[in-house]
């Protein structure tokens, strides 16, 4: 799909809704952290609506930097896939700006934003926190303060390439490559939801968490290639 791609730095900004984030409107990729185990049940069933069109990515590597370079090799797969797309990093870390900048000279559009459109800011600090911040700052003759949000849009590069991806990345992706080990299976298939849930987490490296799973076993619902009948699912693979 063209359109809006939303990239969500989870371990800088956690959202507990999407705002006005509609689904079919848009794709949203969740970047979480190593150590991150959960995501909050309000965000996680805000999301469930957009099916097959959200996906979460649980980062490996615990460095500084780890998950800024997660986004930045997902912008660039996602824009291959995607030819026109427009992305935007929500993220209130301002080390992404020089990415953004350099992406749009690529003829990508892209913006950070620090918090989803719709969704209210965090509160301001007590004056006696802000009157301490700002005797703690330099002056502006040392230090010029950089804009939350950096929107880039350039006339696309003549000769501008990005690495082709690796198909199973993707939320789509990943659907299809559980239907294919499916089919493959020549063992029965598992007959619960628990035991889909087990096997669909492990078939991925590093292996998926719950919210990951959860949105593939929708997006494999509403696909009609299973039916989940009380904790019993029967298959249609086709």
């Amino acid at each position: 799909m063209s359109g809006d791609i939303y990239l969500i730095d989870f371990e800088n900004v956690q959202p507990s809704s999407i705002g006005l984030l509609k689904p079919g409107a848009c794709r949203i990729h969740v970047f979480v952290g190593q150590s991150q185990n959960k995501v909050p049940l309000e965000l996680s069933q805000a999301l469930q609506p957009f099916g097959a069109d959200v996906c979460y990515t649980q980062i490996t590597g615990n460095g500084s930097n780890a998950l800024d370079f997660h986004i930045a090799f997902y912008i660039g797969q996602l824009a291959h896939e995607h030819p026109g797309a427009r992305f935007t990093i929500v993220s209130k870390d301002t080390g992404f700006d020089p990415l953004v900048k350099h992406i749009g000279q690529l003829g990508i559009s892209c913006r950070r934003i620090v918090t989803l459109p719709g969704v209210p800011k965090a509160p301001k600090k007590p004056a006696v926190a802000k009157a301490a911040a700002k005797k703690a700052t330099p002056s502006p003759q040392k230090a010029q303060a950089k804009p939350d949000n950096v929107v880039v849009t350039v006339a696309p590069a003549p000769n501008g390439k990005v690495p082709a991806p690796s198909k199973a990345n993707g939320a789509k992706g990943r659907v299809d490559e559980v239907v294919t080990r499916l089919k493959g299976l020549k063992a029965s298939k598992p007959a619960t939801v628990k035991t889909l849930k087990s096997s669909v987490g492990k078939w991925f490296k590093p292996a998926l968490i719950n919210t990951e799973v959860d949105a593939i076993i929708q997006s494999l619902a509403d696909r009609k290639k299973i039916k989940v009948d009380g904790t019993k699912v029967t298959y249609s693979l086709g």
